[in-house]
C-alpha cells in the first residue's frame, strides 16, 4: 500500500513547532475553540490576526475539511446512523468497547450513541493536541495541509490505516496526533469539549485517571457535553496481545472488565483471530453481551460462541491484504443465509456492495 502521511522533516523549526504546542500557549483558547478550529467550524481571533496569507491558508483547509466530511457523512456516516438505530438499537448509557479503533470516534459515536463512557484503544500515543492558531504561518500551513489531507483520507475510507498512524507518530515537525483528531471529531459531531487531559493507568485503583500537566501524553481523555448529556471519551494506548496483557495484571483485570461491555470491531486486520491474542478474544467471546463487527473481528466459529448472529451483507473472502486468514466458516454461513440483512453503506477494507459485510452478535439473557 501507499504511504497517505507524506514525510516532510524541517529541521530548523522542530523546536519551534514544539514550543507552540506547550500548554502554556495552549491555555489562550478554550479546548471548544481549540476543537472547533482543528474541524474548520469556527476561526480563532489569533487565526483571524495572523500574517496575510493565514486566511487563504484556512479557506483552502475549511474547503478540504468540509468536503471530506460530506462525502463520509453522505457515504458512510448519516447511512451507517440509521442503520444502527435499527438493526442495532443500543439504549445508550455505560461504557462501550472499542479495540483497534484508533482515533475513529466517528463511527462508535454513531453506532453506539449516547453512551456515558467511550473506551478506544490502540498502539499509537494520543500526544499532545495541536494548536495551529499559535504555530508561525509555515508550521501552520505545514500543519493544515497534512491535517487537510488526513480528513480526506477519512472521508474516503471511514477508519485509519495503522502505517498511516505510525507514519504520523514518527514525524517530529507536522505531526498531527490522536489527541488533535478526537478534538476534531468531537466538534464536528456536536459536542463541546469541557476538557481535555493525560492519562494514566492507576494500577491499585484499576482504572485510568487524568493526570493533568503530564508530560507525556500516550492516553488522553476527553469531557465531553451533546444535548444535555455528559460524554467520557478515553483514547488508551495499550498492547492488546497476549504478551502486552501478561506484562501487567491489573490492566489485563480491566480489560477483561471492558469486554465485558457492547463492543465494536471494525478493521480490525484479523487480530483476534490469530493465537497471540487469545486473551481478549476468550474474554469478548466470554462477556461481551451485544458485539458488532466486520469480518476482521471474531472467527465466526467464536463469534457463534456469544450468542444469536445477524449476518449483514455478503462475503466470500477477505481482503487480499490478509491473506493468512480465510474466515471460511463465515463464507460458508453467508452462502447458507437466505436473507442476510441489507447493509446500505462501505463499512471496512471490502467497500464493493457484494463483498462488504456486518455481523451482530447478541448474548442470550438466561430466564
Amino acid at each position: 500500500m501507499t504511504k497517505y502521511f507524506t514525510k516532510r522533516i524541517f529541521l530548523s523549526c522542530a523546536l519551534t513547532l514544539a514550543a507552540s504546542l506547550s500548554p502554556a500557549i495552549a491555555a489562550e483558547i478554550s479546548q471548544q475553540q481549540a476543537a472547533q478550529n482543528l474541524a474548520a467550524l469556527a476561526a480563532s481571533n489569533a487565526a483571524s490576526n495572523a500574517a496575510s496569507n493565514a486566511d487563504s491558508v484556512q479557506k483552502t483547509y475549511r474547503r478540504r475539511v468540509d468536503a471530506a466530511w460530506a462525502k463520509y457523512d453522505t457515504k458512510i456516516g448519516l447511512p451507517l446512523q440509521d442503520w444502527t438505530k435499527r438493526e442495532v438499537a443500543y439504549a445508550g448509557g455505560g461504557t462501550v468497547f472499542y479495540p483497534f479503533s484508533g482515533p475513529d470516534f466517528p463511527t462508535v459515536a454513531r453506532m453506539y450513541p449516547q453512551a456515558e463512557r467511550y473506551v478506544l484503544v490502540a498502539m499509537q500515543n494520543a500526544r499532545r493536541p495541536a494548536y495551529p492558531e499559535n504555530m508561525n504561518p509555515q508550521q501552520r500551513r505545514e500543519f493544515l495541509e497534512k491535517f487537510g489531507a488526513a480528513w480526506e483520507k477519512f472521508g474516503t475510507l471511514g477508519f485509519f490505516r495503522t502505517e498511516d498512524l505510525d507514519d504520523d507518530q514518527k514525524d517530529k515537525a507536522t505531526s498531527i496526533g490522536v489527541s488533535s483528531l478526537l478534538l476534531a471529531f468531537a466538534a464536528r459531531l456536536g459536542y463541546e469539549v469541557k476538557d481535555i487531559a493525560p492519562l494514566e493507568f492507576d494500577a491499585e485503583k484499576g482504572e485510568w485517571t487524568p493526570r493533568p500537566g503530564g508530560e507525556k501524553w500516550r492516553s488522553v481523555r476527553l469531557s465531553l457535553r451533546k444535548d444535555g448529556r455528559d460524554t467520557t471519551l478515553d483514547y488508551l494506548r495499550m498492547d492488546l496481545s497476549d504478551a502486552g496483557l501478561k506484562a501487567s495484571a491489573p490492566q489485563r483485570a480491566w480489560i477483561e472488565r471492558m469486554a465485558g461491555k457492547p463492543t465494536l470491531l471494525k478493521a480490525a486486520s484479523h487480530l483476534l483471530q490469530e493465537p497471540y491474542f487469545a486473551i481478549l478474544r476468550d474474554a469478548v467471546v466470554q462477556a461481551a453481551p451485544l458485539l458488532v463487527q466486520d469480518e476482521t473481528g471474531l472467527n465466526y466459529n467464536d463469534l457463534r460462541k456469544i450468542g444469536a448472529v445477524r449476518l449483514y451483507g455478503n462475503f466470500n473472502q477477505t481482503y487480499g491484504l490478509f491473506k493468512k486468514t480465510t474466515q471460511r466458516a463465515l463464507a460458508a454461513a453467508y452462502q447458507a443465509e437466505k436473507s442476510p440483512g441489507e447493509l446500505p453503506f462501505a463499512f471496512s477494507y471490502l467497500k464493493k456492495t457484494d463483498t462488504r459485510s456486518m455481523q451482530i452478535a447478541r448474548r442470550s439473557i438466561p430466564k
